[in-house]
């Protein structure tokens, strides 16, 4: 039968078998119908230049064969449907292909099948990759091609560097060309044509972190886990705050293993990576980790400020009790925000990176969702911030106006910890807000050097400077070691990690005593008692010397 259209649009047929239609007709359209399936050799005999199959919403299943037989198809439209795999066979002289929001199909059959295609419309930008790098997408079938070229002695495949060139290849006798397509959606500023991490320098950099991060916030924890000493609030904060960190290792560590395995070749394995678990474990690990992190960071820093300020007050501090109960909040507030992109606000899948981000610029829960995590983290900095100003102002005040020669090195070190903060949220922050606000000022392929430089740059920072870096540490972790036999450990003096030197062999005040266990260890100069590894003294109603009365090494009062 021959006719100019045939228009079975909705119909209830659920499967084509085999030898089931021949027809001779420009367009033949089963859209919108219920088809589930199409065998082999369903179109054989037919001549039909356009066949349109989308709007079948449940057809998941074309056989290898199901366009073998079917002649002079031009157009075909698999629009909105479920496909698992697109056969080729049949297809070869296909000039235009549509299988637009279909994201059941994540693996697009190699471009070289498609000798005749022009234009393609299909679901995810990456797929569209393989038209400009059709070597790194097949490189078995460009091979083949490339020797059929030198064999006719025609050019090249078009690539990304000769994108209107085209190819003379011998395919069973024939001469067939391949022309350079138009292909949408095309790769963009969030879906570029390249590697997990785009620069060689930066696959070298980011591995270098992930050992700090993970090796430093390891070896806190397992120092402070460790049954040389008891639970206190500082030690409680400051396992919360190694965990979290290490939390941003591990989703380093996820992303850069993934960046090694797929080196060369990402964009055919980026539906499967951005869509699948992989990317949403990554995604939850590192916003549970950096929320939970700048709460912990909140939490300590009011605890130092609150106990410096209420010194002499042995019954104002916050307990390990009360403690606990404020990081069970943080640990919910954490886990709700990394969950809310799982849940279709935002989206974990975006990007190769697998940061939050808004699905479109429609999607107005995403975009507050964005927002609430940039300004929120803005305002913990700022938090931070005014508690350690006043903290060096109760230092520099706390003998009535006396300046002591330590307090500038005092501010020196809290000025570092500060800068740290700083550094770490404010390029991401600004950034961030600047592309929610749609004026994007730097592209995916350059934020990933905020990614490996500036973002993890807390939990790098943090166990060397709140802990690794004193002194009582260090000693700790050589008794830890010489319990296992795997070093000599220092010799033990009567001052225990729980206790403070005397420094400078000088006198101090009981709230100068109390002042300096609280700051953090990268404030107060050595040698002087861990304030992360240990609570203050002052929390322990006999460890504080009466007024004009200085502590003895041995706990007592002279």
């Amino acid at each position: 039968m021959t006719t100019f259209s045939s228009d079975l649009d909705g119909n209830r047929i659920r499967s084509l078998p085999s030898n089931s239609i021949n027809i001779t007709t420009d367009q033949l359209s089963l859209a919108n119908s219920q088809l589930e399936s199409i065998s082999d050799w369903a179109f054989n005999g037919s001549r039909i230049g356009t066949l349109q199959l989308n709007g079948n919403l449940h057809l998941k299943r074309l056989d290898r064969l199901a366009f073998r037989g079917l002649g002079s198809l031009r157009t075909l439209d698999l629009s909105d449907t479920a496909l698992l795999s697109l056969p080729t066979v049949g297809l070869e002289d296909i000039e235009r292909l549509l299988v637009k929001r279909t994201p059941s199909l994540m693996t697009f059959p190699s471009v070289y099948h498609f000798g005749s295609i022009e234009e393609a419309h299909l679901t995810y930008p990456y797929h569209c990759c393989a038209f400009d790098f059709p070597a790194i997408q097949d490189p078995d079938q460009h091979r083949k091609y490339q020797n059929g070229a030198r064999a006719v002695g025609d050019g090249v495949f078009h690539t990304a560097v000769a994108e209107e060139s085209s190819l003379s290849v011998c395919e069973q006798g024939r001469a067939t060309r391949l022309r350079s397509v138009r292909c949408l959606p095309a790769p963009d500023a969030f879906n570029p044509c390249e590697d997990i991490m785009g620069y060689r320098a930066l696959r070298v950099a980011v591995w270098v972190v992930v050992v700090t991060a993970i090796v430093g916030n390891v070896a806190v924890l397992v120092v402070l886990i460790s049954r040389s000493f008891k639970l206190t609030t500082p030690k409680f904060l400051m396992c919360n705050l190694a965990f979290a960190d290490l939390c941003m290792g591990v989703y380093l560590l996820i992303i850069a293993s993934m960046d090694i395995h797929t080196i060369g070749v990402y964009f055919n394995h980026a539906i499967h990576w951005q869509e699948g678990v992989g990317c949403q474990v990554a995604g939850f690990v590192t916003v549970f980790g950096a929320e939970l992190s700048v709460f912990t960071l909140v939490t300590i820093t009011c605890e130092r400020w609150y106990a410096i300020t209420n010194a002499i007050y042995l019954t104002k501090r916050l307990r390990i009790g009360g403690a606990v109960r404020v990081m069970v909040v943080g640990w919910m507030y954490s886990a709700f925000m990394a969950t809310l992109p799982l849940v279709g606000i935002g989206s974990y899948s975006k990007t190769s990176i697998c940061l939050p981000m808004a699905r479109d610029a429609t999607d107005r829960a995403g975009i507050a969702f964005l927002l609430l995590l940039l300004l929120g983290n803005g305002a913990a900095f700022l938090l931070i911030s005014w508690f350690y100003l006043r903290m060096y102002c109760s230092i520099s005040h706390v003998e009535r106006g006396l300046v002591r020669p330590n307090d500038l090195k005092v501010a020196k070190r809290m000025a570092l910890l500060v800068f740290t903060d700083f550094a770490c949220w404010a390029p991401i922050a600004f950034f961030g807000v600047t592309a929610i606000m749609g004026v994007p000022l730097i592209s995916v392929t350059n934020s990933k050097i905020l990614l490996v430089f500036f973002y993890p740059l807390n939990a790098c920072a943090n166990p060397y400077l709140y802990a690794i870096f004193t002194k009582q540490f260090r000693q700790e972790l050589l008794r830890l070691l010489g319990r296992r036999s795997l070093c000599r450990p220092p010799p033990r003096s009567a001052n225990t990690l729980l206790e403070m030197s005397s420094i400078r062999g000088g006198r101090k005040s009981s709230q100068d005593s109390a002042v300096e266990s609280h700051l953090p260890a990268a404030a107060v100069e050595q040698p002087a008692l861990s304030p992360v590894l240990e609570c203050s003294r002052t929390s322990d109603p006999g460890s504080v010397a009466p007024p004009g009365h200085a502590p003895r090494p041995d706990g007592g009062a002279q």
